[in-house]
């Protein structure tokens, strides 16, 4: 590939020469570029080895020759930004070119898997940044599948199975009503190459009992270099899920920007234009079979010529290759739903006529129709917070609520979908006298509950056993914990206590809620994977994804 300043110098020529084909002496070219003529003629050697001209000399100090400009300046900058991509140089490719369209189709072609210099590399695109891979902090359902990919936690969950399995732990076993022991594997290998030590294990699992899932943990400790306890201050039956949790997957204190764990994938890059990850070598268990996955992020770079392509529903998995036969799509009800939450800690909230009415008018079925057939093609009626279950709320009292009352509803930014359904819900209660403010926060705001507001709208993905999911979801999110605890509300604590014990389900806990009015489920998604008869191994899991260490590529 020519060097950048090869042709930077070929469009100073053309700026400066804009015929295809002029007259002219070396010594003129070698005063447009300030150079000698030396070094003039052998910047003409290397564009005409190129193919970008063809210079016709003529011998003498005074003779004038031919200069034919065989390529044109936009081609060779798209030629440039296609070997930047080729690097994983986004931000250099995007700098080089300047006309959308053209930024649009290059960034299509790169799309789908392929081999690279003897690799495969799957590219996919995707509407929003990622810079939160971290265990730990608010994780939203991508976030969450990737880090399953870069982390691991002792245990895991086999979502194939609904079993938990051995991670980092190979054995571990309850010891005492109180206390488990768990077993590391040997010669387990940080992204960065150093050994993993039970040190940080513990330092890791201790961060956790800082949140509400966890206070019942009294301490985690070292046994010996390969074995630790976690003695808890009461029994419970789901400590394997929690060990398995997202939240506990096994992080350390790094100087590196780039988030270093022990998973099938380390991230090489992270910034505004693409997620890299790159399969480790050294990792304890089957090397990934796709070498390299690249995340494009495409809110403003592709146009509308991707996003013509895709919903927030759809995962395009495409082969380049012009005979290549698109697989049957495959379809997966999510497991979570849209839903809207209502706070306890304003006192508006806290009348159940208000909330009863306000479900009423609200309803998925007074919604939906008001959304376009683009968006509601993937979205059922949700009754409750899993497809599967049936819960509905209190009825309301009849009469109409009075005119004039101005409510505050947040949402968390970059979700495409909020923004149409809540201003649905904006025009159906101005209809009634109700004026519904809309406030879109960050995710780690919303996550948290912070802010002054009446209602909260979002979604959420269930992965795993419901039995846990849903259960820790509700007792363990902050805000929904801030929502139905505040005031008493709720007796959530009790119930967090109910359901260590064995004495409330999942689908009890959720019951409660949606009949009291606290939560109204709205919508349940369809995710859609497209691929091609060519890839293998790609099975949509219930957070949208596919396992990228499983996926391959037929030749």
């Amino acid at each position: 590939m020519p060097q950048p300043r090869l042709t930077q110098q070929y469009t100073r020529l053309r700026q400066a020469m804009p015929e295809p084909s002029v007259q002219t002496s070396l010594q003129t070219l070698a005063d447009t570029l300030h150079c000698t003529r030396r070094h003039m003629r052998n910047l003409l050697q290397q564009m005409q080895t190129h193919g970008w001209i063809d210079w016709q000399a003529t011998p003498g100090r005074g003779g004038r020759s031919r200069l034919t400009f065989l390529r044109s300046v936009d081609s060779l900058q798209r030629e440039r930004a296609e070997h930047l991509l080729t690097q994983g140089r986004i931000d250099q490719a995007v700098d080089l070119i300047d006309d959308r369209d053209a930024l649009s189709a290059l960034l299509l072609s790169r799309l789908g898997q392929r081999w690279e210099q003897g690799r495969q590399v799957l590219t996919v695109p995707y509407y929003r940044q990622l810079p939160d891979l971290q265990p730990g902090q608010p994780l939203r359902r991508t976030e969450r599948h990737l880090a399953s990919q870069i982390f691991n936690g002792l245990l895991r969950h086999n979502e194939e199975k609904g079993e938990i399995e051995a991670d980092l732990a190979h054995h571990w076993r309850q010891v005492s009503p109180t206390e488990w022991h768990f077993h590391l594997r040997p010669a387990v290998r940080w992204h960065d190459g150093t050994l993993l030590t039970v040190e940080q294990v513990v330092a890791s699992l201790q961060r956790l009992r800082r949140w509400p899932l966890y206070r019942h943990w009294r301490g985690v400790r070292a046994l010996s270099p390969r074995s630790l306890a976690i003695d808890l201050a009461e029994p419970d039956a789901w400590l394997p899920w929690l060990v398995a949790d997202a939240n506990a997957m096994i992080v350390r204190e790094s100087l590196s920007s780039l988030p270093i764990g022990t998973g099938p994938y380390r991230v090489l890059a992270n910034d505004r234009y693409q997620l890299r990850l790159q399969a480790f070598d050294d990792y304890f268990g089957y090397r990934a079979q796709l070498d390299e996955v690249d995340i494009l992020i495409v809110p403003d770079l592709a146009g509308d010529a991707l996003h013509e392509r895709r919903s927030s529903c759809e995962l395009q998995v495409l082969v380049q290759s012009g005979t290549d036969n698109l697989a049957p799509d495959e379809m997966v009800s999510e497991q979570g739903c849209h839903f809207l939450l209502f706070d306890a800690r304003s006192s508006r909230m806290r009348s159940p006529a208000l909330r009863q009415w306000l479900s009423r008018e609200l309803a998925p079925q007074n919604l939906i129709a008001d959304l376009s057939p683009a968006v509601r093609r993937y979205w059922t009626p949700a009754t409750s917070l899993l497809p599967q279950w049936f819960h509905t709320p209190p009825p309301a009292a009849v009469g109409t609520q009075e005119h004039g009352l101005t409510l505050r509803l947040a949402y968390h930014a970059d979700q495409p979908d909020y923004p149409l359904v809540v201003d649905a819900m904006a025009r159906r209660l101005a209809e009634r006298g109700v004026l519904l403010e809309c406030h879109c926060i960050s995710y780690a705001d919303w996550d948290q509950g912070l802010g002054d507001f009446d209602l909260w709208q979002g979604s959420i993905n269930f992965s795993g056993n419901p039995d846990y999911a849903v259960s820790a979801w509700l007792l363990g999110t902050p805000l929904v914990r801030h929502c139905l605890d505040s005031s008493s509300a709720l007796p959530v604590t009790q119930w967090h206590a109910a359901w260590r014990s064995g004495e409330m389900t999942a689908q009890q806990l959720a019951a409660e809620v949606v009949r009291q009015g606290w939560l109204l489920p709205l919508f349940h998604h369809w995710f859609r994977l497209q691929g091609s008869q060519r890839m293998q191994g790609v099975r949509l899991n219930s957070l949208g994804w596919f396992d990228f260490k499983s996926a391959w590529l037929e030749s």
